[in-house]
């Protein structure tokens, strides 16, 4: 079945804070009520919800659906994790083209432990209410378990990325550059939350290593906030007035012992995968289901809760070899005028920690050409590719 399905609407939470002093709710309906004002839509139009952050950080789709007074056709909730972006996207193109639903919002709404989720009685205690998952009987996907006397996330990408730096001789100058030009680009961001702090390479190399070879600048700002997308066919979309921004090809998450760990491309031998010189095919199914090549893309966006996962996603997705995303992005860079543009809000490291969906509302604004002063010229196709092999290819040109 050919995909048939459109971004028509987007919107966050009024604000994007450290601790704005607002309810997972209300920040849901905030963003949501963005979404539908941009789209020209009325609420009772959406008859469909994707979500992936329940209670108690998060919104459970019952409870919005009662509290906002909604009718649906067809709900989903995933796991509360970053690692659903693009499924959630995923659900919602399928949704709207096999019929099952005419307009659906993926909507997602979480509070950190800092912010508001500080006042929720689950959240108080040292591991936020949960287990992590580095507690399972088999570890967990960081590839961190807790013989390494922490299971936090952010050892995990430590680990790999030490990993990484041993094997290719990368370095802390090297890693800063990707920080640094987040940081620039958070600058023309209004919403960024750390749009008003600048970076430069000597600031990073002067911070503290935190965790293995991660500074502070390394590690994603997490805040409080909410995003929401909604879409739709191609046919409902062009009654909206708006501009048209098509789902043009997706690829699953990659699933068993080569993709295990989050923090890590194939090969790098992390957790449980296998060492060995990692190779990316010379295309890949999003690609192809999108009807262009890799060159064609405009620019590139990857979930980035800590700098490493850029030098991890370049390699898995082929823009460079297995060992070169280092070098490419000291030489060649990831700003504006390099020759792939990546993550242009800011990302998690400046704009704040929005489990990736915030880079999938940049994507939308980068192809309405909405980005103003971090506006990719001339952008038509943008690609959404983590490490672990998930995909979105966007585009504003017509499918053919």
């Amino acid at each position: 079945m050919k995909l048939n399905a459109c971004v028509v609407g987007l919107g966050t939470s009024d604000v994007i804070g450290k601790d704005p002093g607002r309810s997972p709710l209300r920040l849901q309906f905030e963003s949501f009520r963005a979404a539908l004002r941009d789209a020209n839509l009325e609420k009772a139009d959406v008859n469909g919800i994707v979500t992936a952050w329940g209670a108690p950080r998060g919104v459970d789709y019952d409870e919005f659906v009662v509290a906002a007074g909604l009718n649906l056709t067809w709900v989903s909730q995933l796991w509360t994790h970053g690692r659903w972006t693009a499924t959630a996207v995923q659900q919602a193109a399928m949704a709207v083209t096999t019929g099952v639903a005419d307009v659906v919002a993926v909507i997602n709404s979480h509070v950190a432990g800092q912010g508001y989720a500080r006042k929720l009685a689950p959240m108080n205690t040292p591991l936020g209410g949960s287990m992590d998952e580095a507690f399972r009987d088999g570890g967990g996907p960081y590839g961190n378990w807790t013989l390494h006397g922490t299971p936090g996330a952010g050892a995990g990408a430590a680990l790999a990325a030490q990993q990484y730096m041993d094997r290719y001789g990368a370095t802390a100058a090297d890693l800063a550059t990707i920080p640094v030009t987040l940081r620039e680009f958070a600058r023309n961001n209004p919403m960024a939350v750390l749009r008003d702090q600048e970076l430069s390479v000597e600031q990073y190399l002067s911070e503290p290593e935190l965790m293995g070879p991660l500074r502070q600048s390394d590690i994603c700002e997490m805040v409080d906030a909410s995003t929401c997308l909604l879409v739709t066919t191609a046919e409902r979309a062009a009654d909206l007035g708006r501009p048209v921004v098509r789902i043009a090809g997706m690829q699953g998450i990659q699933s068993g012992r080569d993709n295990y760990v989050f923090f890590s491309r194939p090969g790098l031998g992390a957790g449980v995968g296998a060492s060995y010189e990692y190779v990316a095919p010379k295309t890949f199914p999003v690609l192809e289901m999108a009807g262009i090549a890799r060159d064609d893309l405009d620019g590139f966006y990857t979930y980035d809760p800590f700098s490493p996962q850029i030098w991890m996603a370049l390699e898995r997705w082929g823009f460079c070899a297995a060992g070169e995303a280092a070098a490419y992005c000291r030489e060649k860079g990831i700003g504006l005028d390099s020759p792939l543009p990546m993550n242009t809000s800011g990302g998690s490291l400046a704009e704040g920690h929005l489990y990736g969906y915030g880079h999938m509302l940049e994507m939308v604004r980068q192809l309405r050409g909405e980005a103003g002063p971090r506006q990719i010229e001339g952008a038509r196709s943008l690609q959404w590719g983590t490490p672990w092999g998930d995909s979105l290819v966007f585009t504003n040109e017509q499918v053919g």
